[in-house]
């Protein structure tokens, strides 16, 4: 992408943005999440001060991520949400908003996990082309009736 995209921490004005990019998502409108119940989401996890990202481009909210460094098994992370808003799927704002995640987990510990739903095959792939590798799976995990895959990218075991 030739346009600068500048990652920030998510700020409490960026909620309402954010909010709209997972309402907009078939992804999260077959969980039954909708704005509202985003905007809560985002909001409650800002006031926990979990570590949220944005992607801007001109200064829209083309993108975040919720990760914690600390999040799978203590010893490494977990990315737990990461959207793009439609506009800007495809140009690579995902890259960048996992690999932004990626190098501050991997600064903390070997190995980062995520989930992914089983229908969800284009975020798969995505997945798979950064290195990660399906490690298990997790039926009526979220939602009865859909399965969650469980991702892993490692630079190796915690004990080295």
């Amino acid at each position: 992408m030739n346009t600068p995209v500048i990652i920030a921490p998510l700020s409490s004005f960026d909620i309402a943005a954010a909010a709209e990019i997972v309402a907009k998502n078939k992804l999260w409108q077959r969980y039954g999440t909708d704005y509202d119940q985003a905007y809560s989401i985002l909001l409650k996890a800002l006031q926990e001060e979990r570590t949220i990202y944005s992607a801007r481009i001109y200064e829209q909210v083309a993108g975040f991520v919720w990760f914690d460094r600390q999040g799978t098994f203590y010893h490494s992370g977990y990315i737990r949400w990461i959207a793009v808003h439609p506009d800007f799927q495809g140009k690579g704002v995902g890259k960048i908003l996992m690999q932004f995640a990626e190098d501050k987990i991997f600064q903390k510990g070997p190995n980062v996990f995520l989930l992914v739903s089983d229908f969800n095959t284009e975020a798969q792939g995505f997945y798979q082309k950064r290195g990660y590798k399906k490690v298990g799976e997790l039926e009526d995990f979220y939602k009865r009736g859909i399965t969650e895959y469980i991702y892993r990218k490692s630079q190796g075991p915690i004990v080295r």
